[in-house]
């Protein structure tokens, strides 16, 4: 299982949010703490989320623009709430 927490990478102008098994964080963190042109930070667990959803919701918009899954209408998005 992924761990919540996430970890935001940035290279330059190029930003990764990677989900890394908690079983391989150390490792991962070890690995890129000997690239001295690579900083990391850990992202909390609700900033994490948060993202998460953005990108799901970015995948969802193309695959509507593409025609793979209709919009949900205004009545079915106000019962969500």
């Amino acid at each position: 299982m992924c761990s919540l927490a996430g970890i935001l990478f940035i290279f330059g102008v190029m930003d990764y949010l990677l989900e890394v098994p908690k079983s391989k964080q150390a490792f991962l963190e070890e690995l890129l703490r000997g690239f001295p042109f690579i900083k990391a930070r850990k992202l909390s667990a609700e900033k994490a989320e948060r993202m998460r959803d953005m990108f799901d919701a970015v995948a969802q918009i193309k695959e509507i623009e593409a025609g793979k899954q209709k919009p949900k209408s205004m009545k079915a998005l106000l019962r969500e709430l």
